[in-house]
């Protein structure tokens, strides 16, 4: 049993305003921070022009199938078309994915291409957003390290933010990342950057402290070959920070398909606290810290106002939906999860390798 870290982690009215100071709908308002991000104008569909107007979904030549990612059951309830991509919820984890999902070959070309969402993650509202909540979880992670090393692997570094404030604070950070224009800034900043997936990558083992993965588990087509690697990669002791984007959340619920969580081109996993728990026991990880951040307050206030969820500026509808009340109930936005490989001697007679699939 690990022994509760001192500090503000035991403090919930100080790591409520630590989570508050990152949550750009209480910082900025909705409408501002979508606004001068650009977020209104980078949101067109990419594969619109393919979708086949008899099923409603993108060419079939363009697909492949999957099943569910999480526990391998076939795709389950269908719950919606969103840009030509079909959601299903899986009736064994709740996972809700998409079971129809880009060739690997378009993918790839996809995130080596990609600017769109690139230029919105360099708009000075959102790196403050960013480099504040990279912060809080450097320091949720640094609690619960031994030792004195602080090699950390960014997985999906994108414009490298976290990389540098990683190196700031201390760390020895080295970042995957593969979208072109992304890592031609990031190697001219002389950052260390591995142009490859993780899985292709042939790092030695216990090469790590921390990996870090910053929404960027909803993005990966077999996230079960990733956190075996990721297991491979951690010192004994070792730490692994996932932020996701919570399926579980108030304002998923109440926007479903109009949230902009779903876009199946590029999140194809939709985790909720159950299956992201399922997915990382597969792999004995002890969970140390599971809550959410980011409350998207405004959004909701402004559906529940029958204004524009992103754009709009309603008053709150529910005084007594407060923040405390959205992150006490997992109902935020994000999952925030701080997770620890058990120690090899403590593992089952198969180990890990025999769920991979």
């Amino acid at each position: 049993m690990t022994d509760k870290p001192v500090g503000w982690l035991t403090d919930p009215d100080e790591r409520l305003k630590r989570k508050n100071s990152f949550d750009a709908s209480l910082v900025f308002g909705t409408a501002n921070f979508n606004r001068d991000t650009g977020r209104q104008d980078n949101l067109l569909p990419p594969f619109s022009q393919y979708i086949d107007p008899t099923t409603g979904l993108i060419r079939t030549d363009m697909l492949q199938a999957r099943d569910c990612p999480v526990c391998g059951a076939p795709p389950g309830q269908g719950l919606f078309v969103k840009d030509g991509f079909r959601h299903v919820r899986c009736p064994i984890c709740e996972l809700i994915y998409v079971s129809l999902i880009l060739r690997e070959d378009l993918m790839i070309k996809y995130w080596r291409e990609e600017l769109a969402w690139s230029q919105v993650l360099v708009t000075g509202p959102q790196v403050d957003m960013d480099r504040t909540k990279f912060s809080y979880g450097l320091e949720m992670a640094s609690f619960y390290l031994s030792g004195n090393s602080r090699r950390v692997l960014d997985v999906g570094a994108g414009p490298g933010h976290f990389l540098k404030l990683a190196s700031d604070q201390g760390w020895e950070p080295t970042g995957i990342e593969f979208n072109v224009e992304s890592v031609e800034a990031l190697q001219n900043e002389g950052l260390n950057i591995i142009v490859k997936p993780l899985e292709l990558a042939d790092l030695p083992p216990a090469s790590f402290d921390l990996v870090t993965m910053w929404e960027v588990l909803e993005h990966i087509v077999s996230p079960k070959a990733v956190l075996a690697e990721i297991r491979r990669l951690l010192v004994p002791g070792g730490l692994l920070l996932i932020l996701v984007p919570n399926a579980g959340s108030l304002v998923t619920r109440i926007l479903h398909e109009k949230s902009h969580t779903f876009g199946g081109h590029s999140h194809l996993n939709h985790l909720n606290p159950k299956s992201l728990t399922m997915l990382l026991e597969q792999f004995q990880y002890d969970i140390l810290e599971m809550e959410t951040v980011i409350t998207e307050l405004g959004t909701i206030n402004n559906h529940l106002g029958f204004e524009d969820p992103y754009l709009g500026e309603a008053q709150s509808f529910l005084p007594d939906l407060t923040p405390q009340l959205i992150h006490e109930r997992l109902w935020g936005s994000r999952l925030l999860v701080l997770a620890r490989p058990k120690p090899e001697d403590n593992l089952g007679p198969a180990g890990v390798t025999d769920v991979i699939g």
